[in-house]
């Protein structure tokens, strides 16, 4: 394996998805001592769109934008998804030792 994250496997739903995890995850601290977590929400969007639009091919057309502010929402809420299961499991875990 000579390459851990390819271009190509960003491209796809679930390589941003992942790439927006680790992301979010390792700078959200920046926000968070100074924000609320509505902010970090929109940090994740903002960061999952700018992924998209680097590597899910497209015309900069309007449809083509508004797709990609779609997928991006899609993307996100996936994102957040992954971090409450994670959380929910590593809570759940902690409790029963």
């Amino acid at each position: 394996m000579e390459n851990y994250f390819s271009a190509q496997q960003l491209g796809t739903f679930a390589g941003i998805a992942i790439a927006t995890n680790i992301i979010v995850q390792f700078t959200k601290s920046i926000f968070k001592r100074r924000c609320k977590d509505y902010v970090i929400r929109i940090y994740t969007f903002v960061v999952t769109f700018i992924l998209s639009f680097i590597f899910i091919p497209h015309q900069n057309t309007p449809k083509d934008i508004v797709l990609l502010i779609i997928n991006s929402i899609l993307i996100c809420m996936a994102s957040f998804g992954n971090y409450e299961i994670f959380k929910d499991t590593y809570r759940s875990t902690k409790n029963k030792n």
